[in-house]
């Protein structure tokens, strides 16, 4: 993992812990699917599934189904999934922490002081809040929700580690999680666990209905055909597989978050996610004014709804990076001055002008700006378009123009190619091509494939890859060490980037006990990271939503789409 490269040492300090971790004819035929796109809309129109004697109904396109709406079993908790769940601790549109379903929380550190355990998390509930199946919302029903999410099979189990108590943990005391009266809870933690209230805030800690989880369980909750319980204003009403989510509005909900200007119920009376995987075919039923909220906008299409006085283009911050991510366990990408160079080969103004049309921000790191983690990292080790310092770090991996022709060679004289893997969607591919021209134009043979996403995802983290370009979506630097996490490789981390350093910054962070500590090891981290070149990061993406005028209130939330969302406010106005 080295670099010719002096790393300046009053930047990255070594880290103090030892890693601790644990174990997704051509133009007839268009016209054609457009035509009976159409029509099947109005056909379902016409069946009832659009009936306007039925109230306020939204319906809104998505390209593939919802895998599941249990988040102790997915890594894609966005859709359905946020007007059903609420979360203790709900975050407003600055990205401040407000109470959710919580009223308040305490973080408190209790070394010194007699206690028998490091830290609490104090907890008051907000009362009168009920389950969609009528189970009453206390400290009792939060308790067994949490012994649900740290199951040895839940794929959120890590944000808990912290919280004593949970019965299936062997050696944890069961007054680690004290339900001191119905509204009032005690988390006993094993550290002061400063990750635990962005935990609690996000839908991958969704209160979902205790009752339901246990009569389910973790193998069937919250698939099609099984439970969906939330407190949230809006309840599951038919998911079938493949077709659509249907939610209807929770009657009885008038606890809305304390930055809501209405507090409920919702002002829709019915949501409709209809899947509809062909592209043409979403934009045939947007365009018609079968669908009213366009999601996955590619960028292609924004200046035609731009331009249409009936239709608006609403695009925020994706919480995250397209990059070129090199597969650093085979050779000749192993070595990072080679893996560097790439990231200063990239023009990513032309990018960002050609294929997203000026919709986003050009990518220096691994972070979205919108995390201090990015923002912190000196000037110096973030990326730039810079061919003359490409050419160097080519030339310290050993590879230049030895025989005056226009590509770069090792010292046996074999000539630098990258065969690089994107997916078959439109933006990913006009990235590729463009970075082939650049690429090329440094020295660089480049191959392209397309492969379906999760095949892409699939044969990366089986390591057959050299490199794919990519993105991913978190608020919060955490996200990294799934990503380049030697404990990740080969899962998350398709890249199988593995370092003892970066690791053990993560286990600093892990135990940090101040969000300034956190926030320094995973500076440092990052910038590790970024000395390394695992990533040659593009562009800092935007979530792009195109709705029809007659939808007011809906908005993009800049934590992403793992947020539980405002539909309290958000109204069909006609």
């Amino acid at each position: 993992m080295g670099s010719s490269e002096k790393q300046p040492e009053s930047e990255i300090a070594q880290p103090a812990g030892s890693p601790a971790r644990p174990k997704s004819k051509m133009l007839w035929a268009v016209v054609i699917v457009v035509i009976l796109v159409i029509a099947a809309v109005a056909g379902a129109w016409a069946a009832g599934l659009f009936n306007a004697d039925e109230g306020k109904v939204l319906v809104i396109a998505m390209s593939s189904d919802v895998e599941t709406m249990d988040p102790a079993k997915t890594s894609a908790m966005y859709g359905p999934p946020g007007m059903i769940y609420e979360t203790l601790i709900a975050r407003d549109l600055t990205g401040a922490y407000v109470p959710g379903l919580a009223e308040s929380w305490e973080l408190k550190n209790m070394r010194g002081t007699g206690y028998p355990y490091n830290a609490t998390f104090n907890i008051t509930l907000k009362e009168g809040v009920k389950f969609h199946d009528g189970l009453a919302f206390d400290s009792d029903a939060v308790r067994r929700i949490i012994d649900y999410y740290a199951q040895d099979d839940s794929w959120v189990q890590y944000e808990f580690w912290a919280i004593y108590g949970c019965e299936n943990k062997t050696g944890w005391p069961d007054a680690g999680i004290w339900c001191r009266d119905d509204y009032h809870m005690t988390l006993n933690l094993t550290w002061v666990d400063v990750a635990l209230i962005f935990n609690l805030s996000h839908l991958y800690g969704s209160m979902m209905g205790p009752d339901a989880l246990e009569s389910d369980g973790l193998e069937n909750y919250g698939t099609a055909g099984h439970k969906v319980i939330g407190t949230g204003p809006f309840k599951l009403k038919e998911w079938v597989a493949g077709d659509h989510v249907t939610l209807v509005k929770n009657k009885d909900y008038n606890w809305g978050a304390s930055w809501y200007t209405n507090k409920g119920p919702a002002k829709i009376d019915k949501i409709i996610y209809r899947v509809i995987p062909d592209q043409a075919a979403r934009f045939a039923g947007f365009e018609s004014g079968a669908i009213d909220i366009l999601q996955q906008v590619p960028p292609n299409k924004v200046p035609t709804y731009e331009a249409n006085t009936e239709m608006t283009v609403i695009s925020g911050r994706g919480q995250g990076t397209y990059h070129v991510e090199f597969n650093c366990n085979k050779t000749p990408w192993t070595n990072a001055d080679l893996r560097k160079a790439f990231g200063y080969a990239i023009n990513r103004t032309q990018i960002l002008q050609t294929v997203w049309h000026g919709i986003g921000e050009e990518g220096v790191n691994y972070l979205s700006p919108i995390e201090p983690e990015s923002t912190k990292v000196p000037a110096i080790y973030n990326y730039s378009y810079d061919p003359a310092k490409a050419s160097t770090l080519f030339a310290a991996a050993g590879w230049t123009n030895r025989d005056s022709d226009a590509w770069l060679e090792n010292a046996a004289g074999a000539e630098l190619t990258l065969d690089l893997w994107t997916t078959n969607k439109g933006e990913d591919v006009s990235m590729g091509e463009i970075l082939q021209t650049q690429f090329q134009a440094v020295g660089v043979h480049v191959d392209l494939a397309q492969y379906a996403e999760t095949t892409l995802r699939a044969k990366a983290a089986d390591g057959e890859q050299e490199a794919i370009l990519f993105w991913y979506s978190w608020p919060r630097a955490e996200i990294l060490d799934w990503h380049f996490g030697t404990w990740a490789a080969g899962g998350s981390n398709t890249g199988w980037y593995m370092d003892d350093v970066f690791d053990g910054y993560v286990t600093n962070w892990t135990y940090a006990e101040t969000e300034k500590d956190f926030s320094d090891n995973a500076t440092a981290g990052h910038i590790r990271l970024l000395t390394q070149g695992a990533w040659a990061p593009i562009i800092f993406w935007y979530q792009i939503f195109a709705i029809h005028n007659y939808v007011t209130g809906w908005y993009v939330h800049p934590l992403g789409q793992e947020q539980p969302i405002n539909i309290l406010d958000v109204d069909i106005v006609k």
